[in-house]
């Protein structure tokens, strides 16, 4: 019986320790709980500006069914420069930009002549751009723009319609003449006028209020946006 007092003493201590430990789960839990959603899921912190809507790309008139040259392409970082990327995804740092060369000769073509022509190639026709958004460590937010092709508006359209291969949008075409997604990760395959250009990329980060997996809203919310501010250029 003597030890009964120590014991009821470890005991009180024991459910003393609990109690902290207790109201420290809530405390825990409270903190955690206005970043989640119904049905447990998280709710990220990540802006979705607007498109931009300034600037021009130049391009020379082309009808008849003219094609213009690789060589004489424009940047496709003209397409999207950063202050577009800013304007779309404000919470971006470390906004970095990379210019790439692509190549518009089909295969039949170059079986026939395989011979390296200097008007087959755009020095910047398509661009990268790697960044940081907030919840990510380093630059794990990309997105890129490739021109697949520059000729008469109706060339275009005709062509577009022969090559492209996945889904209709269920966003419209926003801006541009008409727009497909294509490829797992859901690229946005458009034409706007004399110019073919597909857009992509991915992120890690989650957007604000968004309850599903971030690359379905990339592909629904943001890309979009890309699509309709590079439109908004081609005149």
């Amino acid at each position: 019986m003597e030890d009964w007092p120590a014991m009821s003493a470890k005991g009180a201590l024991i459910v003393a320790g609990s109690t902290v430990l207790a109201l420290a789960g809530m405390v825990v839990v409270a903190t955690l709980a206005p970043n989640f959603l119904p049905g447990g899921a998280w709710r990220g912190g990540v802006t979705l500006g607007k498109a931009a809507s300034g600037g021009v790309v130049d391009l020379p008139r082309l009808g008849n069914g003219s094609i213009l040259a690789a060589n004489r392409w424009p940047s496709a970082c003209e397409l999207v420069n950063g202050d577009d990327v800013k304007s779309i995804l404000p919470d971006a740092e470390e906004i970095q930009a990379e210019k790439g060369r692509s190549y518009s000769v089909s295969i039949e073509k170059f079986a026939a002549d395989p011979e390296w022509r200097e008007s087959n190639r755009a020095e910047a026709g398509q661009c990268l751009y790697t960044m940081r958004l907030p919840g990510e460590v380093y630059e794990a937010t990309t997105f890129w723009v490739r021109i697949e092709a520059v000729a008469a508006p109706e060339l275009i359209a005709a062509y577009s319609q022969k090559v492209e291969r996945g889904l209709d949008t269920n966003q419209g075409a926003r801006g541009a003449d008409r727009c497909r997604l294509t490829g797992a990760s859901g690229n946005w395959f458009c034409h706007k006028g004399p110019v073919l250009f597909t857009v992509g990329g991915h992120t890690t980060a989650t957007f604000r209020g968004f309850q599903g997996p971030a690359p379905f809203f990339w592909r629904d919310k943001v890309l979009p946006q890309f699509v309709q501010t590079i439109s908004a250029k081609i005149k």
